[in-house]
């Protein structure tokens, strides 16, 4: 068995009437439609979409990511994350005691493993379909694939959505910046300038490591680090933070856009509710840069993350950008087009 296509959209009814109320067409077996597996909504970008013609399963061994030969969806209409992220950690991403880059030149990044949320892995890039090697932050499982040819995949909610990233230095005198570039939830490449200014307390803090700064833009992958200048600091490390992506954009607060922190299981009592307050709306500027807001926006949680909370968003996508949807555009869905530099 292969997949079905075709050009919609389906409509179907039970019963019609005449404008006398007459009965016009009625179905005895009036019912309640079932769908096997359930239903989702196709992810509009081109990469993702359903390609009349395209092969199916045309690899005999995929890597993590997606191929074109797959038509990827939101399952139950919805873009949600339901996972437990991992303990917060500096110095996941990289960490040396003389780890400290020259100007221009690349930090030694060194993933810690999937039991601190770093795993080194590839994933096929939407912008070429080639394998590229990234760091993947909390999960690999970016999604579900289905069948034995796996052709129908959906966005998995259990890999979890991107963080912001943070940066730990030995000194006070570094100035600067820090040129982060990397990939978002659904693997588009980014770009992301962090200044390296303790100027301000919002920006950089001291703390017993030493200096920390964290941007503003929700990676899932990293793929390298780089100085603008040469530093003072004799160490760096880079990792993550309790700051969260969110899976759509998110235009304002409301109740199509929930966001839960809770216990992993019934058994303990912890629960915490999480609030519209530390939600930053995602980036407007119609075009990004590497120093805009993550386009979709970010949740700044005020509950340390430890290995056991459960972090969930639901969202759901109003009717009224979804009409706005074309075959080139999909801002109202998931912001704009992400800054990369490389």
């Amino acid at each position: 068995m292969v997949v079905t296509a075709n050009s919609g959209p389906f409509l179907g009814f039970g019963i019609t009437v005449t404008s006398s109320g007459a009965v016009q067409q009625y179905n005895e077996d009036r019912g309640p439609s079932a769908f096997d597996l359930g239903s989702g909504l196709m992810d509009p970008r081109q990469f993702y979409r359903y390609e009349p013609g395209s092969a199916v399963n045309p690899n005999s061994s995929a890597v993590v990511g997606a191929g074109q030969w797959q038509t990827f969806q939101f399952w139950d209409n919805a873009a949600y994350v339901d996972y437990v992220p991992v303990t917060l950690n500096a110095s996941n991403i990289a960490v040396a005691a003389s780890n400290a880059p020259t100007s221009g030149s690349a930090l030694t990044l060194a993933a810690a493993g999937s039991s601190v949320g770093a795993i080194s892995t590839t994933i096929t890039a939407p912008e070429s379909g080639q394998s590229v090697s990234v760091i993947a932050i909390d999960s690999t499982a970016a999604f579900v694939s289905y069948g034995q040819s796996g052709a129908m995949a959906a966005w998995n909610p259990q890999g979890g959505t991107g963080r912001t990233i943070s940066i730990t230095t030995s000194s006070s005198g570094d100035g600067g910046s820090v040129t982060v570039a990397g990939r978002d939830m659904y693997g588009f490449k980014m770009t992301e300038t962090i200044v390296l200014s303790t100027a301000s307390p919002a920006i950089g803090s001291s703390n017993s490591a030493g200096y920390k700064f964290q941007g503003s833009k929700a990676f899932k992958y990293v793929s390298a680090v780089s100085a603008s200048t040469t530093i003072a600091s004799t160490g760096w490390s880079v990792g993550i933070t309790d700051t969260f992506g969110f899976p759509a954009l998110l235009p304002y607060c409301g109740i199509n856009s929930i966001v839960r922190l809770n216990a992993s299981a019934f058994s303990s009592a912890v629960a915490v509710a999480l609030s519209s307050a530390n939600t930053i709306l995602g980036s407007t500027v119609a075009t990004q840069t590497s120093s805009t807001p993550d386009v979709r926006g970010t949740y700044a949680s005020t509950t340390a993350s430890n290995g056991t909370l459960r972090l969930q968003i639901f969202q759901g996508f109003d009717p009224v950008a979804m009409a706005n949807i074309s075959i080139t555009g999909s801002s109202n869905m998931f912001g704009g087009t992400q800054f990369s530099s490389v």
